[in-house]
């Protein structure tokens, strides 16, 4: 059974096809280099384009060069970088079970989805780091739906400072949205997927929702007529409250985008200079993150952010540290906290996903397991997986096959995630 995936990762699949050894042992620590930005001039695939850079064998080299497709806003590095302790530990005999009981080893089971960076920190030092294909460390990956995750603790953090309150409504920073799905929630809603939403998921109807939301958004550019709307938020003020009321638990990438939306409310500034303010220029970041800019300017916080694997990794390690990083309370130990704790087993297992995944959660735009960890995850197989009873941080950038948003995917990965944890727990 597949998932029923958001509006904008299904529609990006829909373009995808119709367009065209033993025990854990430390040994010696070493610092890791923070590695300079060079330029690989690497080709670019002919005839890449806008319309198909999800597709392969396009999309190989465009999810890591997305800037060089699309205009960007920076996400500002700050002036000094947290180095890295490196320590040496072996993961290469680790056996991951696949969905489909097959057995498959360490590094066969990373090739055998496409794997680019995959990283994992352990009380803060790297004990695994490889790039795989054309991939290095100074690459820029898309993050996809990781984006989510971001967004979501920018406004956390914006809460506890009062500049957001979220147990306001909605339409007090946005009334432009008023006789829409956003009239009558409020903010948390959105920070926690439960806002009840019509969603026409019919992706060959040009009067779809998910057609028109591509359409504007300039994502993907999709052949044809241009849209009717002139930007996002006037298409959003089409957008209806869904028919089941009953439906807790809906996950749909438009209620991200509304919060970028009040970030600039209350600030007067991009998503993008905000995220670099509270967090990505005090996280001692080795390379500037970025995020995709349509034609209109318009940042795309909800799938669109950008960085280097081990920059996501600092952003992880930051998480596992209640805010503290890179000798700093980067922001309020609460934050961290209150994702950490969760959202609503009750509100998750009425959906389809908590249908399959019993007793996780989702709250501030960051997943959570049955356990104690929590993680952020996104399109064609991005991961930030953290796990604070083994002080733990697994990041996954892929760029698989076909997008993944099945549940075979999430068991694959989950347990590679465990697999990981359980032997670093054992290995305590």
């Amino acid at each position: 059974m597949q998932f029923k995936t958001t509006y904008f990762l299904i529609i990006l699949t829909l373009l995808l096809f119709s367009a065209c050894q033993q025990q854990t042992k430390e040994t010696a620590i070493t610092e890791v280099v923070p590695a300079k930005k060079v330029l690989v001039e690497e080709t670019r695939p002919e005839g890449t384009t806008k319309t198909n850079w999800l597709r392969p064998p396009y999309k190989y080299w465009a999810i890591k060069n997305v800037d060089k497709l699309f205009s960007v806003g920076t996400i500002a590095k700050g002036a000094s970088t947290a180095k890295l302790e490196k320590s040496a530990t072996s993961l290469m005999d680790l056996k991951i079970e696949q969905f489909d009981g097959k057995i498959y080893g360490f590094e066969e089971h990373l090739d055998s989805n496409r794997t680019d960076g995959f990283l994992v920190l352990n009380k803060g030092k790297i004990i695994y780091e490889k790039y795989f294909g054309n991939m290095t460390e100074t690459s820029p990956h898309n993050w996809f739906s990781v984006s989510k995750s971001l967004t979501g603790l920018t406004v956390a953090i914006l809460a506890v400072e009062g500049k957001i309150d979220l147990q306001k409504p909605t339409l007090h920073y946005m009334p432009e949205l008023k006789g829409t799905a956003w009239d009558g929630t409020m903010v948390q809603q959105l920070m926690d997927m439960t806002v009840n939403m019509h969603f026409d998921e019919a992706y060959n109807n040009p009067k779809s929702d998910a057609y028109k939301f591509a359409k504007v958004s300039h994502f993907v550019e999709i052949p044809g007529p241009p849209s009717k709307f002139e930007n996002v938020l006037d298409y959003f003020k089409t957008v209806k409250k869904g028919e089941n009321h009953e439906e807790l638990f809906h996950y749909v990438s438009l209620n991200t985008e509304v919060l970028g939306m009040i970030i600039s409310k209350v600030t007067g500034k991009k998503p993008s200079e905000v995220m670099s303010e509270k967090i990505w220029s005090k996280m001692g970041t080795e390379q500037d993150g970025f995020i995709m800019k349509n034609t209109n300017g318009y940042e795309l916080v909800s799938a669109a952010i950008n960085s280097t694997l081990r920059d996501a990794g600092r952003l992880g390690q930051l998480m596992l540290n209640d805010g503290y990083f890179n000798g700093q309370q980067v922001f309020p130990k609460s934050v961290a906290q209150t994702i950490k704790k969760g959202g609503s087993i009750k509100k998750f297992a009425q959906s389809k996903r908590g249908k399959v995944f019993t007793n996780f959660h989702y709250t501030n735009q960051w997943w959570h397991t049955d356990k104690a960890a929590f993680f952020a995850k996104g399109l064609f197989g991005q991961w930030i997986y953290v796990d604070p009873t083994t002080e733990t941080v697994i990041v996954k950038f892929t760029t698989a096959d076909v997008p993944t948003s099945t549940e075979y995917d999430w068991m694959n990965n989950m347990n590679l995630m465990e697999a990981i944890v359980k032997r670093l727990g054992n290995a305590e």
